[in-house]
């Protein structure tokens, strides 16, 4: 027991970070405010990096939205991590977005594990399968992404697929009638610039389906394990306030990952919660704190009002039996 103290306590004390709320807070205008529509905008990713930035051309299309809406979704993949006992799935992915039709991806971050975004393993990792689905790799931001970059050179990495807006941490997202809000709380926290905006649109966002994708786990502190006291927001204000917007504004669910061992499924009300994901690549722990490796399918079905989010092994690709159930 005391050995378990005092790892913990060393977590802990590497963990904490002070983040001045200037870089939290550092965009102008609302980012939110103008919807990417996934249905009719397209990439061709050129896995080329040049002065920072991912090459890419923008490109038409003309998608039908099904009743029901099937989206692949990963987290924490930390491409190239080399801590023993790591396993790195990639091809086995990659074989399921090959057998299936789906428009987008959802990548909820730590896609880097160190260095830079140029690596030449995270750029065919992001190429590849967003290649797969119509150019549209939905990256979010992590603390990872942070480790050897900023948050300015991540909106650089991304400026050509996303041209003209100002950062591409925070966008907000159109598929027929769901509405995805990217959001940033890399840094443990929100900040009050965002949520503000945040708030703003979603007052005008007349879709009926919403959810919410983000990177670190929002509600902390239920699961009986590192999320107690490692993992998770910095501020609790901000977290009732995320569950208030969340019902307040009709936002079903937010995704989550950052936790790695995962699978914790919160219902905060009838019709509100979050899905904290496992990690993608696995890693064999002592304490048993990490991922067996996981990729989902989400499914928005809009004939039953539900969400469903079916969990798949990495390594082999076949589907776990678990299945997470969401109201909507």
């Amino acid at each position: 027991m005391r050995r378990l103290f005092i790892i913990l306590s060393i977590f802990v004390i590497a963990s904490c970070k002070i983040t001045p709320i200037w870089i939290v807070d550092d965009f102008s205008g609302n980012p939110f405010s103008d919807a990417y529509d996934l249905t009719r905008n397209g990439h061709l990713i050129s896995g080329k990096v040049s002065d920072g930035i991912l090459a890419a051309e923008t490109i038409g299309i003309n998608l039908t939205v099904p009743e029901i809406i099937r989206i692949p979704l990963i987290t924490d993949s930390h491409v190239g991590r080399n801590d023993s006992g790591v396993a790195e799935y990639h091809d086995t992915f990659i074989s399921f977005l090959e057998n299936g039709e789906y428009p987008f991806i959802i990548d909820l971050g730590d896609l880097v594990d160190q260095g830079n975004f140029s690596n030449p393993d995270v750029v065919s990792f992001y190429k590849t399968t967003a290649d797969l689905v119509n150019g549209n790799h939905l990256y979010v931001i992590g603390n990872h992404e942070l480790h050897d970059e900023t948050s300015a050179t991540f909106d650089r990495f991304l400026s050509a697929i996303y041209p003209g807006r100002e950062n591409t941490r925070m966008m907000r997202f159109a598929f027929g009638p769901l509405s995805i809000y990217q959001l940033d709380n890399s840094h443990g926290v929100f900040g009050q610039k965002q949520l503000e905006c945040l708030e703003k649109t979603l007052m005008e966002d007349g879709n009926p389906y919403k959810i919410f994708i983000t990177h670190v786990n929002v509600a902390t502190g239920r699961a009986g394990d590192q999320s107690f006291i490692i993992t998770g927001m910095s501020d609790e204000r901000e977290v009732h306030r995320i569950m208030r917007l969340m019902d307040e504004y009709d936002v079903s669910l937010v995704l989550t990952g950052h936790h790695h061992k995962g699978d914790i499924e919160y219902h905060f009300t009838e019709d509100t919660g979050e899905f904290n994901a496992a990690a993608f690549h696995r890693r064999d722990s002592f304490l048993n704190y990490e991922s067996d490796g996981y990729f989902y399918l989400l499914e928005l079905d809009t004939l039953k009002n539900e969400i469903r989010i079916i969990q798949y092994s990495s390594e082999t690709g076949k589907t776990t039996g678990r299945v997470f159930f969401y109201n909507v």
